[in-house]
């Protein structure tokens, strides 16, 4: 594998780890929160970013790489801070709505660093397309922060 081939790699691991972190996120969120409409949503979006980081992985197999398949110590981290939280504060979807757009936050960072690299087409393709899909998750979670939903 040349440098460029396993600078995308470590690029696309890093996409990868973002992704896991955002979609496990969600996935704890979905099962947190109260309001029916919220679950639904971050169960979409969970979903959404299994498919993104199921298709990151496959072009690292593509690329002669091994994937990563969990997320970043620093997710995990947070995620366990969240947990600590909610059992301080139960019942706050307002807070758990936070935790998921603390980690897309740190997702779109890494698509935008990720993104200005010199990456082979098929892969800067795919990750416009997921970069598109998750400022779309972004704003409605963010549009939902903060609004008295029953």
């Amino acid at each position: 594998m040349g440098d460029n081939q396993q600078q995308t790699v470590v690029a696309l691991n890093q996409l990868i780890e973002a992704g896991k972190d955002s979609e496990l996120a969600c996935t704890s969120g979905a099962s947190e929160v109260r309001d029916a409409q919220l679950r639904d949503i971050l169960t979409s979006t969970a979903e959404s970013y299994r498919a993104s980081v199921a298709e990151l992985q496959s072009l690292v197999r593509t690329l002669g790489g091994d994937p990563a398949d969990r997320g970043s110590m620093n997710g995990t981290l947070f995620r366990g801070w969240m947990a600590f939280r909610h059992m301080l504060q139960p019942n706050n979807d307002d807070a758990v709505l936070g935790m998921c757009e603390h980690e897309e936050d740190a997702a779109r960072r890494e698509y935008q660093s990720v993104m200005m690299k010199p990456l082979p087409p098929e892969a800067s393709a795919a990750l416009q397309r997921q970069y598109d899909a998750l400022k779309q998750h972004h704003e409605r979670i963010h549009a939902m922060r903060g609004m008295q939903i029953h």
